[in-house]
């Protein structure tokens, strides 16, 4: 046995056959086929255990804990669990796992924007421009669809929709 092939065995096939990731995006589908165009089995949630069975190219072919297997894109799995979310939130930043933004009672447009007591008080003692503020207050108002964003990455050939 070379070399290389012991690399092999020991190192890459156990990730592939049966290692365990994690869903760590919104929505991740389940596909048919590796191929994002392909019919969509099913949808899983994050933080979803898989256990993975084959790589091709971008994309593994999983088994999800119903039994049901499919392929995944990879942007969609983790070799870790993700994060708890403290909090439900609908929000731009929502993703954001390690975000410690805190919002407390809408009494001001700071706490309406999310921003913590410490975030308001370091952009007065900086100076921040109340143009900035206002900036800010239109883009997190800014609400974009799941579908909308989906267009946006097949016309970009983003992502799982990469070539």
């Amino acid at each position: 046995m070379t070399a290389m092939t012991a690399v092999l065995i020991f190192c890459v096939i156990p990730v592939f056959a049966g290692g365990a990731m994690w869903v760590t995006s919104d929505k991740a589908r389940l596909k048919s086929k590796p191929k994002a165009s392909s019919m969509t089995l099913s949808t899983v949630p994050v933080g979803s255990k898989v256990s993975v069975l084959q790589s091709e190219k971008r994309w593994y072919r999983v088994r999800i804990s119903s039994g049901e297997k499919g392929w995944m894109y990879r942007g969609k799995l983790s070799d870790t669990p993700p994060a708890k979310e403290t909090e439900e939130s609908d929000t731009l930043f929502s993703s954001m796992q390690s975000s410690s933004i805190s919002a407390d009672e809408a009494q001001t447009s700071r706490s309406i924007r999310g921003l913590s007591k410490e975030t308001e008080q370091y952009a007065q003692q900086r100076g921040t421009p109340e143009v900035y503020k206002k900036a800010l207050d239109q883009v997190l108002a800014i609400r974009i669809t799941d579908k909308e964003v989906d267009v946006f990455l097949k016309e970009g050939k983003i992502g799982e929709y990469a070539p």
